[in-house]
């Protein structure tokens, strides 16, 4: 049993293929399924496509946003509404392929708690794929978990990641990478892709620079987010550090010897630097008193397996 999370914003032409190709895929596996579409502000037919779906077929609903909200939005939506415990996310232009489903749920069964798929024969042009290997490196790189294709739309969940992982923005590539510093096992299986057939893609070269930001959040939220005076404290310490030395260097080294420096450059930047570097580490505290009152609201960042308490 599972449920599929199928965002959509103008893929009216794709959308009965894709459900036929769902319905293919998924009958000799017998199993029951839902499929929920989440129309993100689409301005062409898919609301209404969708809806012809879901009046002939019991095992399909959706979510229609007021506008466009992106990804994540959407992705988040239908996390929330879903009734069965294994979670699938595909994209709605068809190059994402159902038939590889059963080997998703193999690799869940495997002991794994999340299943993220590579496009390794990659059917796009190469302004995309090329960004795409630079952004998957650096990400990799960044965050610890090695992974060739962070793009990848096509996922397997098990619900219980999903119940732990809040997702915003378009943090959506970066589930996996939350999940993984939550402590739960990554996967990743190679899948077959196709080429666009309806439409045209909806994300440009833009969303790579977009993407770093995005990169530099979870690696702030995952890594510093209960420690900021780690981060904010060492680059704190930086700016003092120069400033203080330039500052000494002035004073030993010239004004001692008679020399005026009130008016040289050298002496206003070693001015900046140690303010900056003191201002940057009273935010450090101001941040730690954020996070010890969090800490006391008992909102944890950590995810617990399992707990077993005696009762007597």
């Amino acid at each position: 049993m599972f449920s599929i999370v199928i965002p959509v914003f103008n893929e009216a032409e794709s959308l009965q293929k894709l459900y036929e190709q769902i319905e293919k895929s998924t009958k000799l596996m017998k199993v029951p399924y839902e499929i929920i579409f989440v129309n993100d502000g689409s301005t062409d037919d898919s609301q209404s496509v969708i809806e012809d779906l879901a009046r002939v077929h019991s095992n399909v609903n959706f979510i229609t946003f007021r506008k466009n909200f992106g990804k994540s939005a959407a992705l988040n939506a239908g996390f929330k509404h879903v009734k069965y415990d294994i979670v699938f996310t595909m994209d709605a232009d068809l190059q994402d392929d159902p038939k590889e489903i059963p080997r998703f749920l193999q690799k869940l069964e495997e002991g794994y708690d999340l299943v993220t798929g590579w496009k390794k024969n990659r059917l796009d042009p190469k302004e995309k794929t090329i960004p795409s290997k630079i952004f998957n490196a650096m990400t990799s790189k960044m965050s610890g978990l090695k992974l060739n294709d962070y793009n990848c739309g096509f996922k397997c969940y098990k619900k219980e990641v999903l119940d732990e992982i809040e997702i915003y923005g378009e943090l959506h590539r970066f589930v996996p990478f939350l999940a993984h510093k939550k402590g739960f096992k990554v996967a990743e299986i190679p899948v077959e892709h196709h080429r666009r057939e309806y439409g045209k893609s909806k994300f440009g070269i833009e969303r790579y620079a977009r993407g770093f930001f995005d990169l530099l959040t979870v690696v702030f939220i995952t890594n510093y987010i209960s420690r900021p005076m780690h981060l904010l404290g060492g680059i704190g310490s930086l700016f003092f550090g120069f400033g203080s030395i330039l500052f000494m260097y002035l004073f030993f080294g010239r004004w001692l010897m008679g020399e005026s420096i009130g008016s040289s450059p050298m002496f206003a930047i070693s001015i900046f630097c140690m303010a900056v570097g003191i201002q940057i580490f009273v935010v450090g505290l101001l941040a730690e008193l954020v996070v010890y009152n969090r800490e006391r609201e008992d909102k944890a960042q950590y995810s617990i397996i399992k707990k077993q308490f005696e009762t007597h």
